[in-house]
């Protein structure tokens, strides 16, 4: 019997955007608060491509080595030249380009209100070429659904506004951090608290430095043990934010009482913001704390969200993060769920 010839490799394109949105000088929003009360209260930013005489939302190819998220602030910033960071994350779009490539195109909601501290630790993003991007245009969102070209790109934008509608398109950023690789223990004679990173660890450093600044941190909440402060360090300094430890998250205080941390933990999670100035938190723990602080997320994490929260050792790997997106209205809740991996 012949054999079947095996199919061939199906290679993948990643790129990635945002659909980011600003409050219109008109709008009305929910008493109290910042937040959009309704559609007519927005207005959203698109792009022209002459090249097919579209309208599209601004995105782009990811660079090798470079973090997803980080391609999005980029791109955005390129085509349109507004600095923005990334909220919650919005619905792949996936389709074929022939040849047996895919492409995947990665969204998040976007805001052009950055922290001065995040773009600090950013390249500069020179222009697009004009024959790539020849105008772009902050329009409101009846005009955007006329003027959008593919169907996929209106129905991310019924997305963004069902996010409206459901006041979940506001969220703050908390960003769990496991802290990256660090030296063997079989190799280190110091102590735990002082066990360096190694090689490889360094090397992620460097790499979560653009995701960070993606997500548009400026608050960093780190345990004290070396290999924690190691891997925030570079982040802080480049982008002057301030680096605060906390005892409770080391091994040893979780260990002995970790009801210590998980209060810390709680008080994070449900601190609202619904009004002060856009501040997402970093913070870097060791694998054996993680438990605590999925069992904090755990009351806060709908049921369809629930199946996202890392269940099993080690939780995440080294430089990874549990990005969790909390909408603080009418009170602060888990609205979506990512687990980030530097990609090889």
């Amino acid at each position: 019997m012949t054999a079947r010839p095996k199919p061939p490799h199906m290679r993948i394109v990643r790129s990635a955007g945002a659909l980011v949105w600003r409050l219109r000088p008109e709008a009305n929003p929910i008493a109290g608060t910042s937040l959009p009360a309704q559609r007519q209260d927005i207005e959203v930013l698109i792009v022209h491509r002459p090249r097919y005489d579209d309208w599209s939302w601004p995105k782009g190819k990811r660079e090798p080595g470079e973090a997803i998220p980080a391609t999005a602030v980029r791109e955005v910033e390129e085509e349109t030249g507004v600095p923005i960071r990334l909220g919650a994350p919005l619905t792949v779009q996936r389709y074929r380009l022939g040849s047996g490539v895919t492409k995947e195109v990665y969204y998040w909601v976007g805001f052009p209100d950055v922290p001065a501290e995040t773009l600090r630790a950013r390249p500069l993003a020179p222009p697009a070429p004009s024959k790539e991007i020849d105008k772009c245009q902050w329009v409101g969102a009846r005009k955007a659904m006329r003027l959008l070209t593919r169907r996929g790109d209106r129905r991310l934008l019924e997305e963004l506004l069902t996010r409206l509608a459901d006041h979940t398109l506001v969220t703050r950023t908390v960003a769990v951090l496991r802290h990256a690789k660090a030296t063997k223990r079989s190799h280190w004679e110091g102590g735990e608290m002082t066990r360096p990173l190694s090689r490889r660890g360094s090397a992620q450093v460097l790499r979560l430095i653009p995701a960070l600044s993606a997500l548009g941190i400026n608050q960093i909440i780190t345990s004290p043990w070396r290999r924690c402060v190691a891997t925030v360090a570079p982040y802080a300094t480049l982008s002057g934010t301030p680096l605060k430890t906390e005892a409770s998250f080391t091994e040893d205080a979780y260990r002995e009482d970790p009801v210590q941390m998980r209060a810390v933990i709680r008080g994070i999670l449900s601190k609202s913001q619904l009004d002060a100035p856009a501040a997402p938190l970093a913070i870097c723990v060791h694998r054996p704390t993680i438990p605590g602080i999925i069992g904090e997320l755990a009351p806060l994490t709908p049921n369809h969200l629930g199946r996202l929260l890392p269940q099993a050792d080690p939780y995440l790997k080294t430089a990874g993060m549990l990005l969790v997106h909390i909408a603080d209205y009418p009170e602060p809740r888990v609205v979506d769920l990512e687990v980030f991996r530097l990609d090889p």
